[in-house]
């Protein structure tokens, strides 16, 4: 088999048709903990028109206090056997790592020096796994610490949520992503979300969401549903 490619390099042609994320904030600083955990899975219905092919995933976030996996989970247990449950730190030749940089719109004056781009590196996890030929479905999550900030006097929690492949853009026409939302409740713990907003910081022309489901209740739990023609990112903040 071939030498492993990185997803977003153009000489890979691999054409993304679906995209969906779920994200879940588990109020764990709420039950013993001195932090809240989110998790953001995103599912990418894959096309490989080739053959079988070694590909590297590169899972940005915007902190070091993350970890991801990724796993072919359409393509029988062996294939899901094959999965990383743990991406590691990124190593090697970082220059990689510059398709996703400029797509996050990062000056490149900051990374213009190996010092600076092995500092960013910290914030990116990397694994390669085999994306078998024809359609399958492979599904990335990222869990993310998400730290609480004194805020005049409030302590609030604050995190960004995306599909965590901002360089995914390998495949023509537009593919639709949504994000489904829920923040953990019970019948003592009610976050109280104080921002849900979603904006483009990737340059991408992503409109108005076709659908958008602001707060609603779900029995103890609250949820968010957007559905969009590209990929943005939605910032969170809430307290308790």
């Amino acid at each position: 088999m071939a030498d492993a490619i990185t997803l977003g390099d153009p000489a890979l042609n691999l054409q993304i048709t679906k995209q969906h994320a779920t994200v879940v904030v588990e109020p764990t600083s709420q039950m013993g903990g001195t932090y809240d955990t989110a998790m953001i899975s995103t599912v990418f219905v894959i096309n490989n028109p080739g053959g079988a092919q070694d590909v590297e995933f590169i899972v940005p976030y915007e902190t070091e206090s993350f970890s991801a996996s990724v796993a072919v989970i359409s393509a029988g247990a062996e294939a899901y056997h094959n999965r990383i449950d743990s991406l590691s730190k990124i190593t090697g030749n970082l220059e990689r790592i510059k398709l996703y940089l400029g797509k996050l719109q990062l000056p490149a004056d900051q990374y213009d020096t190996d010092k600076e781009l092995r500092t960013i590196a910290q914030r990116f996890r990397a694994g390669v796994i085999t994306v078998p030929a024809g359609q399958s479905s492979i599904r990335v999550q990222l869990s993310a610490i998400v730290e609480p900030q004194d805020v005049n006097g409030v302590k609030t929690f604050s995190f960004r949520a995306y599909a965590p492949l901002p360089g995914t853009v390998v495949a023509s026409g537009h593919v639709t992503l949504s994000i489904a939302a829920r923040f953990k409740g019970d019948e003592a713990i009610h976050p109280q979300i104080t921002k849900s907003a979603w904006s483009n910081p990737y340059s991408d022309a992503i409109g108005a969401p076709i659908i958008e489901l602001p707060a609603q209740q779900h029995g103890e739990d609250t949820i968010f549903y957007w559905k969009w023609l590209n990929d943005p990112v939605v910032d969170f903040e809430y307290h308790y």
